[in-house]
Formats: C-alpha cells, structure tokens, sequence
C-alpha cells in the first residue's frame, strides 16, 4: 500500500464520522424567513371544549429546499383580548400546532406561546399574528428549540353556516 492510500483512507474516514457527528447534533433556531401559503376547512376537533370548532390547515413553504406542512388552529371569538380596528372582529388564537415535513423526511414541531387574529366580516378577510415555539421533531430535529412569528392573511372562500370559519387560502411569512 502506498503512503498516499494510508493517510488518505483514514482522512476519508476521519471526514465521514465528523459529517455523521454534526448531523447527528440537535438543531436550533437560526434567523429564518419564510414565505408560506395553503388553504385550511373546519374540522370537528374543540381544544379548549368552547363549542368553537378547530381548522385544520396544510401548505408549503416556498423555495428549493422549502417544507410541506400540516397544522391545526382554533380561535376564540367570544371574549378576544386582541385589540383590532373598529369593524373588525377580534379573536384570540387558542390553539395552534403544526408538523413540517421535509424533503429528508424530517418533521419539524412547533406550537402556540400565543397570538391573535383581525377578521374582516365584510370582506371574509383576515390577518393573524401566531408566536410559536419548536417543540423537536424526528431525525435532524429531536432535540430542536427556538421561537417565531407566523404572520398570515386568510381568504375566506366558503362560510361555515354553523358559525365556524369554513375553507379558504392564507398567505403570509415566517420568521424567527
């Protein structure tokens, strides 16, 4: 065996473990910021057992090395803290989960600190404000922590006659 082969083969071995022990570390939060949008429907799920009825949501984050997710959240009309224009209802998020799904195959957790929504009546128009946290994940993500700011306008396409929000489309940003 040459000299080159005997220092190159443990070099290539040396590479291997560093890039597995890096992968291997938990992530956390660096700035990030992201352009989301999808559409969400009601669902029969109440989190907090007010009658209200949760959304269940999906979407994608834009770009190449974007992530497909799942979440669901629920608002609370009946006594908001949020403070919006006159007109404009206000509602209180009280529940807000999400899973990202990315390419690996990694999922990415988060959940609701809190948060608050402007909802437009008239024009079935809505801006949220959602602060969240990283709750861990799978894979490169089992150990993930950090915060961000979900801020997203929904468009209400068909009304629930039942008093709930019903399907539309969001689009909006990420960051944190």
């Amino acid at each position: 065996m040459t000299m080159t082969k005997r220092i190159g083969i443990p070099l290539v071995m040396a590479a291997l473990g560093a890039m597995a022990f890096i992968a291997l570390q938990p992530a956390e939060a660096a700035g990030f910021n992201e352009r989301v949008s999808g559409n969400f429907i009601d669902t029969a799920i109440d989190t907090n057992g007010d009658g209200a009825q949760a959304n269940y949501f999906s979407g994608a984050t834009a770009g190449r090395n974007g992530a497909t997710y799942e979440g669901l959240v629920e608002v609370d009309f009946s006594d908001p803290a949020a403070a919006c224009d006159d007109g404009i209802m206000p509602g209180d998020i009280v529940a807000y989960s999400i899973v990202r799904r990315y390419s690996t195959g990694d999922l990415l957790y988060s959940q609701l600190v809190d948060g608050y929504v402007c909802f437009n009546t008239a024009t079935g128009m809505a801006d949220f404000v959602v602060h969240a946290e990283l709750r861990g994940g799978t894979g490169r993500f089992v150990n993930a922590t950090g915060t961000y700011t979900a801020s997203f306008t929904i468009q209400l396409l068909i009304p629930d006659p039942l008093g709930g929000i019903g399907h539309g489309a969001f689009y909006g940003t990420t960051s944190g």
